[in-house]
């Protein structure tokens, strides 16, 4: 019996180990998912139009094949999250660094950013979209909190599991699948619109409606990630993450698979044409030679063999696509001189329609060349025109195509509740750009569902003459730059830009994006985009998070002589995040990437910590060995 016992206990012991290993493993799950998984998943949703949403919307359902599932996938991942901690915490794990001071600028940061999207949630006009999300977005409160879940829960099971293995390879199977399907989209075969593709994203209901159509022209990548611009912010992080883990990692086999992920990331970001995923990568250039500035030095000739092979890569890539991978960098240029060069361009006079005087019994247009035209609406409900010399022209009385003042303008009278309500839409070369409703209480112009839009010459914020700058974001940012004034205690709610937006700046839109009926439903910018809608005490905090760690990122890695390899990763960490916040200028948030962003931030955090941590521990120990001597 003796024996027996005696026998057991290293079996007890072994069986004690491969549970405590399993748990570990669990612990990162979540991690994989956020990394490697949910960005993949790309399946069609119709989503009801909610009455919030339906005055800015065409349809009564929105088709969503990039943004619900995943959203979906990331409320069960935050509830794995939160479990996985408490179970955790039930087995006596204990935290210290709850009680260190030097992360209190993180957790006090995430709470005062969570908090203010709460408040904004709450106080918002438009609380069914704060709450759940634009349609085709689904990044309302909801989504925020979980962003924050995700940094937090990084940040804790990093430091109980510092194995970077369960963030790199995630990454690199995103990237490796990523690139397979975008060298279809980017050479003009999308898999997802054929037969084949579709068994996987689109629901068999729907399959017998014919086959989707290529969402971008070829050349393009948008992989699953819903844009070609949000793979720029992806390729953006990738690039110098897999580049730095290449260069500084010990292990041949993890520098040969970094190699080949920088590599496939490098084409991504090519290929997607995503001048912000460039501008990103340039920031975090500079910032890799600033860290690793004395290394460079060190190993010259390393360093020239590697900047060739770079520079080899990247026109190999563009032989290879004939030229369309750096097709946009001269448009790049060109709106980088415009922004420093002088406009005297008055957007008025570079639009068919000069100007739009709107009352409650008449509208005048005014057109280029000095000549009127003023609706107004007579006795018997039927519109009227009076030209600049006093000539009036009363319309038919029925649904016609008119003529007045050398306009074209498609009359068409709509019934509602009884009361017959005359509309012109007033051409435009070929289109409709301008539809006016002859209300009896006033005259208003209204959206392709009869939505009325209030008309105004919208307050804004530099860009004058050069609203066309950066595909119009010099329009949106100038309009944005006021509404972020507006709310620098309050947003408007998450999400919910694209209700908020003045859509009724016409002649502004008209010129910008060479339509007036433009939904501008995002603002191209991160920043804005949170100050905006969750106020600017969240940006505040968000920007004070992130200065935070950047400035201990430097502290701890620039100029340094030699790194360990942990050293390397939070290296590799904090450059991918520059990444990611430089192509923040141009792209906004979105749920196919930001998750992605956040779990690396909070990783980020974990191995500044631990590096910061063994640093002092080193300097502790030479200092006792100095006193020694």
């Amino acid at each position: 019996m003796a024996k027996s016992k005696k026998s057991s206990a290293p079996a007890k012991a072994a069986g004690k180990n491969t549970k405590q290993i399993k748990l570990g493993i669990a612990l990162m799950i979540p991690l994989i998912l956020v990394l490697g998984v949910i960005p993949l998943v790309v399946h069609m949703q119709l989503v009801p139009i909610s009455a919030d949403v339906q005055p800015f919307w065409k349809e009564n359902y929105a088709t969503d094949f990039f943004s619900y599932y995943k959203s979906r996938l990331l409320i069960l991942t935050a509830i794995y999250m939160v479990c996985a901690f408490a179970y955790y915490k039930s087995q006596g794990l204990k935290d210290t660094i709850f009680k260190d001071t030097s992360m209190y600028i993180y957790f006090g940061g995430t709470a005062v950013f969570a908090l203010f999207a709460i408040l904004s949630t709450l106080l918002a006009q438009y609380k069914s979209v704060a709450l759940w999300g634009a349609p085709e977005r689904c990044e309302g409160l909801g989504m925020i909190l979980i962003y924050v879940l995700i940094m937090l829960y990084a940040l804790w099971a990093y430091l109980h599991k510092p194995e970077f293995r369960y963030i790199v390879l995630p990454l690199g199977i995103l990237t490796a699948i990523t690139t397979f399907l975008g060298v279809f989209q980017f050479f003009g075969h999308d898999l997802f619109t054929t037969e084949f593709g579709q068994m996987f994203i689109v629901p068999a209901m729907y399959r017998a409606q014919g086959t989707l159509q290529l969402l971008f022209p070829r050349g393009k990548i948008y992989g699953t990630m819903y844009h070609y611009n949000y793979m720029g912010s992806f390729g953006a992080m990738m690039v110098p993450l897999f580049l730095v883990l290449a260069l500084f990692l010990k292990d041949r086999k993890a520098k040969l698979f970094c190699g080949i992920m920088t590599a496939l990331s490098l084409f991504l970001l090519l290929g997607s044409t995503s001048r912000a995923g460039i501008i990103g990568l340039a920031l975090a250039a500079v910032c890799f030679i600033i860290f690793f500035g004395k290394k460079l030095v060190q190993h010259a000739k390393y360093t020239i063999v590697c900047v060739a092979a770079l520079l080899v890569l990247v026109l190999g890539v563009n032989i290879v696509t004939d030229g369309l991978a750096l097709a946009r960098i001269p448009s790049l240029l060109n709106d980088m001189k415009a922004i420093v060069s002088s406009s005297d361009i008055d957007y008025h006079d570079e639009i068919p329609v000069r100007n739009i005087d709107l009352q409650a019994d008449s509208t005048t247009f005014t057109f280029q060349d000095n000549t009127t035209l003023e609706i107004r609406k007579n006795a018997q409900n039927v519109p009227v025109f009076i030209t600049a010399d006093g000539k009036q022209t009363v319309a038919p009385a029925e649904n016609a195509t008119v003529h007045a003042a050398g306009q074209k303008l498609e009359l068409q009278y709509v019934e509602k509740d009884g009361v017959k309500t005359p509309y012109l839409g007033l051409y435009i070369g070929k289109n409709i750009e301008f539809i006016l409703g002859l209300f009896d209480d006033e005259f208003s112009f209204v959206d392709s569902r009869m939505n009325r839009i209030e008309y105004v010459e919208a307050p804004y914020i530099g860009f004058e003459g050069k609203e066309k700058l950066g595909s119009a974001r010099g329009y949106i940012w100038s309009r944005s730059l006021p509404m972020l004034f507006e709310h620098m205690l309050i947003g408007t709610g998450p999400d919910t830009y694209f209700a908020e937006f003045p859509q009724g700046d016409y002649l502004a839109k008209l010129y910008a994006y060479d339509t007036a009926q433009m939904l501008v439903d995002k603002p191209h910018n991160l920043y804005l985009q949170i100050g905006i809608q969750q106020g600017g005490i969240a940006l505040f905090a968000f920007l004070a998070m992130m200065g935070a760690y950047l400035v201990e990122s430097f502290r701890l890695y620039a100029l340094r002589k030699d790194y360990s390899a942990q050293e390397a990763v939070g290296a590799a960490l904090a450059l991918a995040i520059i990444g990611y916040l430089g192509a923040g200028f141009f792209n906004d948030s979105i749920v196919s990437v930001a998750p992605i962003f956040w779990a690396l931030f909070g990783v980020g955090i974990a191995c500044n910590y631990l590096n910061k941590k063994q640093r002092n521990a080193e300097i502790s120990t030479d200092k006792n060995n100095s006193e020694i001597v």
